[in-house]
């Protein structure tokens, strides 16, 4: 019955840590793109008007630079992780 319960364990974190990242880090990524270009309409003519405000593209910027560290720090966990975990 331990390996069952261990099995289960692990497969909750392992299923918690893909969801997270497998479709939080495209939210956040998505977030960040969306206030850069926030105070922007399309016309119905397909065409864009207004400008975006400073605000939007600091906070936009700021999310995506915590994405881009997310990923990098993932390669590395997958490059060098016995190194630096000692696992």
């Amino acid at each position: 019955m331990d390996i069952v319960t261990d099995t289960l364990s692990a497969l909750w974190k392992v299923l918690a840590v893909g969801i997270l990242l497998g479709a939080g880090l495209p939210a956040l990524y998505a977030l960040g793109l969306r206030s850069m270009n926030s105070g922007r309409t399309v016309n119905a003519d397909g065409t864009v008007s207004g400008s975006t405000s400073a605000a939007g593209r600091a906070v936009g910027l700021v999310i995506l630079a915590v994405v881009i560290a997310i990923a990098l720090f993932g390669i590395v966990v997958i490059v060098w992780g016995k190194q630096i975990f000692g696992a």
